[in-house]
């Protein structure tokens, strides 16, 4: 199971999981995936550092309202790693706590100008809070081209959650999906699939006992 677990990069579904293993209950099942998703957040990942998007989305729960924080890397013109968080709201003590949990201090936390961010700095940050030009043309909401790599992983965050899961994600599971798309999403362009089911077989053993 974690062979095939960490094989699609489309994420796994309790469906496909009794396909695959002849399971004969959705319930048991889903349990299974449970306990390999929360595996997913190894112990030994560093955090992220550098100049680092940050942002926030709305996913999943009642009418899509839960608020999702989004960190991801700079790597010159490319995505680097990426952190995702399920968050309360989106005042500032849950957002800076999120990125004082996922970021180094030192590092360079851009953003838009959301008043969630600027007192970032007291933490040991430096903080780069961008601004639409006054020639792009008006939108709704934040253009794609001011933070560019998380409203990239944004969009491929919905279109994974809504494809693969239909959107029926229960707000109390919602961080466990999370941490499966972040696990798939860092290693996207790795070619070497024993090393994933390794550290995975790793992180089962050593994981706490989680009963239903």
């Amino acid at each position: 199971m974690i062979w095939w677990f960490v094989g699609p990069k489309n994420g796994a579904s309790a469906l496909s999981l009794m396909q695959n293993f002849g399971i004969g209950s959705y319930r048991t099942s889903w349990m299974l995936l449970g306990k390999l998703r929360s595996c997913a957040v190894l112990p030994m990942r560093q955090a992220l550092s550098g100049q680092v998007e940050v942002d926030e989305a709305f996913l999943g729960g009642k009418n899509n309202k839960e608020v999702i924080a989004v960190a991801a890397e700079k790597r010159g013109k490319a995505t680097g790693r990426i952190r995702l968080k399920h968050l309360q709201s989106r005042e500032g003590p849950e957002i800076q706590d999120f990125i004082s949990q996922t970021i180094v201090p030192g590092s360079t936390i851009i953003s838009d100008r959301f008043k969630s961010y600027p007192a970032i700095v007291k933490k040991g940050y430096l903080h780069d809070p961008q601004k639409k030009p006054y020639f792009w043309e008006e939108v709704d909401g934040d253009d794609e081209r001011l933070l560019p790599r998380v409203h990239r992983v944004i969009s491929l965050l919905k279109r994974w959650y809504y494809g693969t899961y239909q959107g029926r994600v229960a707000k109390e599971s919602l961080q466990t999906y999370l941490d499966e798309f972040v696990f798939r999403f860092n290693r996207r362009t790795s070619g070497n699939r024993g090393l994933l089911f390794h550290r995975m077989v790793e992180a089962t053993a050593n994981a706490e006992p989680k009963p239903h």
